[in-house]
């Protein structure tokens, strides 16, 4: 497989890569530069409705400008975060929540419950758990401007669960004349209650973000733990910069023009842990997942056949090095939850690679392998172009004849949403995102209309994961979790492609560095 060189040069000078960056820093002060935190993320948004994509760089995004009603700690657990108190019925069919006062948008405006009644509509009709909620909902109304109500007509055991989820798309709070926007049309205009506030006159596409401290933000007292308890805002300014070159990013890293790296590969992991001006740190225990997904709606991948042939000539240890880069950072799995997750399973998944099998099980479904089989190839963002480099090779040597079409990420994610035009695209999700039935969005089988374009339409696989949000024994969700997993993996879904962690890189002045399932930007220091 393709491998990124080693860097050729690290020591060239900067304003030859960061034109832009050079003269925003010669031009500033040392004051601003010290309060601000100039951030390369993987690939950078311009998506930036969290209720519209499933996009971490949106979801990472939306961290620093929204806020949640609960957010999970590291164990799990759903703790408070907009939300002051909450009751609940014996039943467990009636929830009563009041927010904490002073909570203010970013445009002044108060949040009110109205608010908070209009996003989780507006989430629960693009997320899959958030639709889980709203089918079992009998009312979901404002009792007064603090206070909401929730009133369940049938059981649901994941209430808390569902508002604390943390990967995307996440269940955050927005004004109610922007959550009003339909939901196939994604909200322009960012405001949330969040610890920053996005800066419009900044704002330059596909080149930065630029994000300001909001001083209105109230952190809770409480230590914060993942996307729980108190997000202070420690710095007045924050840019997300757009730096696909990864030489450019190093170099700017050691030289003190950037701050944080978000993502790296394995290759250059020894130029920076060799310098003491740097710390290189995995931030995410759980690490990905990498995923190859089919499209269900047009030949061949229509036929459940071919799905399941090339689900068996999938070795993931070719994929492993792609995107781990180092041994240690990647392991075999095929678990749709993830391995090391609650409900870890590989029931229903092919028992192991067989190339020659796979060939055999395709020339007995007499599908056409002359029909060009178009793979959807983000160039700019390395940890998924590694896998489709890898798709290619594999389904060339089953006999496809395979178009390898190259772009940017948004346009990826342009391209993907719909159901033409494509065969195959691959991504990478977060594990914390896959470990139940419900909360592995690549498990929803929902069909067109109402689901994602080119993804399945499975009745009993929906059918389980209600059952499965209704459960409330452990014992009966294991159960519903690994038939669920069965039937999905028997139908080919989705082949896991092996799970694997990545590491950041910042300077080493910078302290408090949070950990967790996401790219959380908060409470982090510069010391003096």
């Amino acid at each position: 497989m393709r491998r990124r060189p080693m860097l050729a040069s690290l020591t060239a000078p900067l304003p030859f890569f960061l034109p832009s960056l050079g003269r925003a820093q010669s031009s500033g002060s040392r004051t601003l530069r010290a309060t601000t935190l100039r951030v390369v993320p993987e690939t950078l948004t311009n998506i930036f409705d969290p209720h519209f994509t499933t996009s971490f760089t949106t979801r990472d995004f939306a961290y620093l400008v929204y806020d949640t009603l609960f957010a999970v700690n590291d164990k799990w657990e759903p703790r408070p975060q907009m939300v002051e108190t909450w009751e609940r019925s014996p039943d467990g069919r009636d929830w009563r929540f009041t927010l904490r006062d002073g909570l203010a948008f970013h445009d002044g405006s108060p949040v009110t419950s109205e608010d908070v009644v209009a996003s989780l509509r507006r989430w629960g009709a693009r997320d899959a758990l958030g639709g889980m909620l709203l089918r079992a909902a009998k009312a979901l109304e404002p009792l007064d401007a603090a206070t909401f109500r929730l009133r369940l007509s049938q059981p649901f055991g994941l209430v808390l669960q569902a508002l604390a989820k943390p990967g995307a798309m996440v269940p955050m709070i927005m004004p109610k004349r922007l959550a009003e926007t339909p939901p196939s049309r994604p909200v322009t205009e960012p405001i949330g209650s969040g610890p920053y506030r996005f800066l419009a006159t900044e704002y330059r596409p596909g080149d930065r973000i630029v994000l300001v401290r909001n001083e209105a933000y109230r952190p809770r007292s409480e230590p914060s733990v993942w996307a729980s308890g108190g997000k202070r805002p420690t710095f007045e300014r924050m840019e997300l910069i757009s730096m696909p070159d990864v030489s450019s990013q190093v170099s700017a890293l050691l030289t003190g023009e950037v701050d944080y790296l978000e993502r790296l590969p394995a290759d250059v992991l020894p130029i920076l842990e060799r310098n003491r001006t740097v710390r290189v740190q995995v931030v995410s225990p759980y690490g990905y997942q990498g995923i190859l997904r089919f499209n269900h709606s047009q030949p061949p991948f229509d036929d459940v056949r071919v799905r399941r042939a090339v689900m068996t000539a999938v070795n993931q240890a070719e994929y492993l090095p792609g995107v781990a880069g180092r041994a240690e950072y990647g392991r075999i799995c095929t678990s749709m939850y993830g391995c090391g997750t609650p409900y870890e399973t590989n029931v229903g998944m092919p028992s192991a690679p067989d190339l020659e099998a796979a060939r055999r099980a395709l020339r007995e479904t007499g599908a056409d392998l002359s029909r060009p089989i178009v793979i959807l190839h983000p160039a700019d963002a390395p940890g998924i172009a590694a896998l489709g480099l890898v798709t290619q090779d594999l389904l060339t040597r089953l006999g496809f004849n395979v178009d390898l079409q190259a772009m940017d990420l948004n346009t990826f994610f342009a391209r993907r949403a719909r159901p033409e035009g494509w065969n195959v695209f691959h991504t990478t999700n977060t594990v914390p995102d896959m470990q139940t039935p419900v909360q592995n969005v690549y498990m929803e089988a929902a069909g067109p209309p109402s689901g994602f374009a080119g993804w399945p339409k499975d009745e009993a696989v929906q059918a389980g994961r209600v059952e499965f949000a209704a459960a409330s024994e452990e014992a009966a969700r294991r159960r519903i979790a690994d038939e669920v997993h069965r039937h999905a993996a028997e139908a080919g879904f989705y082949m896991p492609l092996g799970q694997f962690v990545a590491a950041s890189a910042w300077r080493a002045e910078l302290s408090d560095v949070p950990t967790g399932p996401a790219m959380f930007l908060w409470n982090i220091r510069r010391e003096r």
